[in-house]
C-alpha cells in the first residue's frame, strides 16, 4: 500500500494549533534518550511527508536526528475522538525552495517567533501512520 495522507489527517496536522492541540515530536539521541518536543509549526509536506520548523541553536532536536534519523510524531485531540501517531525518518533541507515552502506554512504564531527566519527546515518522509481509522505503511 502506498501512503498517501488523506484529507482529514492534513487538516488535523494543518489545524493541529489551531485546535490547542500541538503536536508532540518523539527523536532519540546518541545516548538513546528519548527527546520530546512540542511542535507548534508541524505541517503537512506533499503526500507523504511532515515538515517542522526548528527554531533556534543548539537543538537537541536536531542534534538528535542527525545522530538517528528515526523519530514519532503524534496527534491527539481528544474531545474530538481523534489521534495519529506517524513515523519516519527526519533531515534537514537546505534546498532553498523547500525552506521557503516548510516557513511559509507554518502557523503565523511560530513566525511570529522566528522573524529573522534563522531557523531550521527538517523535513520527515513518512514511513507509516495509524490511528482513528487509518493505518497506512510505505511499500
Amino acid at each position: 500500500m502506498s501512503l498517501v495522507l488523506p484529507d482529514e489527517v492534513r487538516d488535523r496536522v494543518n489545524g493541529a494549533l489551531d485546535e490547542g492541540f500541538p503536536m508532540c515530536m518523539v527523536a532519540v539521541d546518541s545516548d538513546s534518550q528519548p527527546v520530546v518536543s512540542f511542535r507548534g509549526s508541524t505541517q503537512t509536506f506533499g503526500d507523504d511527508a511532515l515538515a517542522i520548523w526548528v527554531r533556534g541553536e543548539p537543538s537537541s532536536t536536531l542534534n538528535a536526528i542527525a545522530e538517528n534519523p528515526g523519530v514519532a510524531l503524534m496527534y491527539t485531540n481528544m474531545p474530538a475522538r481523534k489521534f495519529f501517531i506517524f513515523r519516519g525518518r527526519a533531515a534537514v533541507t537546505t534546498d532553498p525552495a523547500e525552506r521557503d515552502q516548510i516557513w511559509e506554512g507554518q502557523h503565523d504564531l511560530e513566525k511570529s517567533r522566528d522573524m529573522e527566519r534563522t531557523g531550521i527546515a527538517v523535513i520527515i518522509r513518512l514511513d507509516s501512520v495509524q490511528g482513528s481509522g487509518v493505518n497506512l505503511t510505505r511499500d
